[in-house]
């Protein structure tokens, strides 16, 4: 009898359980909404000032957007934050799935992304974004990405190598419109 006892019961992994903060959670929430209404509002101000630049110059947008190539590189990054704004949203769709790796891989490489665009008000966002996600869930830097390198990790980034992508050739052509 001891044998069958022993047998039933076997040792039961324990798993590691977070306890997440309901109040933090609630004001990470808040940032990241916060930083999609900024990333989706910044064509519009990126319009505003073409409109204000081309009204300057007397041409009509379009025509100053293909005349000056600076105007042209601000219209693209412009429009690249959208982007942005709709990956933030798989984002917090992966964090409610515990993928909080996902969400610190991705918001690494929206840095990334933004440094190259040169946009530092964005860099801030993002990289407070990132320590607040982090402080809430209790993860590393370190830890996440060794967890997405070794599961699926070109697929985890696929959306933020396309921005980083575009905004590498944004950044190409400034440096060359400059020199």
């Amino acid at each position: 009898m001891s044998k069958a006892k022993s047998k039933k019961k076997k040792k039961i992994p324990k798993i590691k359980e977070k306890m997440i903060d309901k109040g933090a959670l609630k004001s990470l929430n808040k940032y990241y909404t916060f930083a999609k209404v900024l990333l989706a509002l910044s064509p519009f101000a990126g319009l505003m000032y073409l409109s204000m630049q081309s009204a300057r110059v007397g041409l009509s947008m379009p025509e100053a957007i293909q005349s000056n190539p600076k105007l042209t590189i601000l219209f693209l990054t412009s429009m690249i934050n959208p982007f942005i704004a709709y990956l933030l949203i798989f984002i917090q769709k992966k964090i409610d799935q515990d993928d909080v790796e996902y969400a610190v891989t991705n918001l690494v490489m929206f840095m990334v992304a933004e440094l190259l665009l040169q946009n530092i008000v964005y860099v801030m966002l993002f990289g407070f974004i990132l320590y607040k996600t982090l402080k809430v869930y209790n993860v590393t830097l370190k830890e996440s990405f060794e967890k997405k390198i070794n599961n699926k990790f070109l697929m985890t980034i696929s959306g933020s190598l396309v921005v980083i992508c575009l905004a590498g050739i944004c950044l190409f052509a400034n440096i060359r419109i400059n020199i």
